[in-house]
């Protein structure tokens, strides 16, 4: 088994800091020909952007303001350009033509904190804050943005087009992302040639598809499929209640599909259909280089942990570790019968020290499908079921496994594992 050394991944990050530039002032009592100070503000948010300066920080007063932003213009590595809303600062689309409520295309050194965004209405593929094309150390920090709603009506979307030069040092904190329409995309996402991120302390809730996803393997991104979202970090987050409405709804809470070299860590996983999946949708693509360790996964609709490519023809998943994740009874729609573990096309990935727990005889603690799932080490986890270890539910390559001994004989897997009771304390759910 090929190790690596997931620590190096978040380093080289970029961190806060001050601007050292002048203050502007955004107020619904202003004018935008006035001199933008804090006693004569400017009147909107775009206008005040289209004057800002590397260094500068706009000050938006609380209020309702009706417009989309673009922000094309760079700050610097000491002198950041930084919009930033007062309690009380809402961006409303209502009324107000165009796919993306802020935007930022091709720059770098900016940061977006402290602003609701919503009513982004009758989206046809558009976002409450979108960055997309090439830059660096763009900044998200303390947003809630909801009612962004149509097709494709996604939240946060970080889109690297450019096939030479990445985005890179990217900061996704402390935001909420809620009551969006995101189907057939994602509420939170990171696409293309991504590289250097931080997905932290976000709260990602009642969607209906994907939470929060890592991709790689789509062309069209970049003209370059290669290039995908990769080195980062996915930590501290919140993903309650993302269902999809298609395809008999299989959105996963976090979803990794073609990304690579990922850290995914003390995140809490509630009521989506599956808990985190690690998959590789696009054929040739390979999944790999991913950490999932210490997750709650609890109470998600059909599975717990995912990990795999879901069919003979799409990519493979290798070389990931899976390690002190709690997964409990993640089968509540019990007639799907997937498992709290539920491995697909994938080998030569490790499983181990996790705790798979059901509450009855019906829902599988793991499924195996494919016919190198086996060729993955699992080994060391614990597992439980009040119906006890002898009537304990397994499926491997499309067969019941009925009893602890049988699946480790069946198998040959789960050496050093064990059967018995596990105490669990769920966090609580918002």
């Amino acid at each position: 088994m090929r190790l690596r050394t997931f620590a190096a991944l978040t380093l080289g990050l970029v961190t806060s800091h001050p601007s050292l530039g002048a203050e502007l002032h955004v107020s619904l009592q202003g004018h935008d020909s006035a001199a933008g100070t804090a006693a004569a503000t400017w009147k909107t948010i775009q206008h005040a952007c289209d004057q800002a300066k590397a260094g500068d920080t706009i000050v938006v007063a609380p209020g309702i303001y009706e417009e989309k932003v673009i922000i094309d213009r760079s700050g610097s590595a000491s002198h950041p350009i930084v919009l930033k809303g007062e309690p009380g600062a809402v961006i409303s689309g209502k009324g107000v033509s165009g796919p993306n409520m802020i935007l930022i295309e091709d720059q770098s050194y900016v940061q977006v904190i402290g602003f609701e965004i919503r009513d982004n209405l009758e989206v046809k593929d558009g976002s409450g804050i979108r960055v997309e094309g090439k830059g660096s150390h763009i900044e998200l920090r303390n947003n809630r943005i909801h009612n962004i709603r149509g097709r494709d009506a996604m939240g946060i979307t970080i889109y690297g087009t450019n096939a030479k030069e990445a985005l890179e040092h990217i900061i996704i904190d402390g935001n909420e992302v809620y009551e969006c329409d995101p189907a057939r995309s994602e509420a939170l996402t990171l696409n293309g040639n991504v590289s250097n991120f931080k997905v932290t302390n976000n709260i990602v809730r009642d969607m209906n598809n994907i939470g929060i996803d890592f991709i790689g393997g789509e062309a069209w991104t970049s003209g370059d499929a290669s290039k995908v979202a990769r080195n980062g970090l996915c930590k501290g987050n919140r993903v309650f209640r993302c269902r999809s409405t298609y395809g008999g709804g299989y959105a996963a809470g976090i979803y990794v599909d073609g990304g690579r070299d990922i850290v995914i860590e003390d995140n809490i996983i509630t009521q989506c259909d599956l808990g985190i999946e690690i998959g590789a949708e696009n054929k040739g693509t390979v999944t790999g280089g991913i950490m999932v360790r210490n997750n709650k996964i609890f109470l998600n609709d059909k599975a717990g942990l995912v990990f795999g490519g879901y069919e003979s023809k799409a990519g493979r998943v290798k070389h990931c570790t899976f390690v002190n994740n709690l997964c409990y009874r993640n089968n509540q729609h019990r007639e799907d019968h997937n498992g709290e573990l539920w491995i697909q096309w994938a080998s030569e990935n490790e499983v181990r020290g996790n705790t798979f727990a059901v509450n009855d005889s019906d829902s599988p603690l793991a499924q195996l499908d494919s016919v190198d799932a086996a060729n993955n080490q699992i080994t060391n986890n614990h597992y439980f079921t009040e119906a006890g270890t002898d009537d304990a539910f397994f499926v491997f390559k499309g067969e019941d496994v009925n009893g602890f001994a049988a699946w480790q004989s069946a198998t040959g897997l789960d050496a050093g594992s064990v059967f018995a009771p596990v105490e669990v304390a769920l966090p609580a759910v918002e």
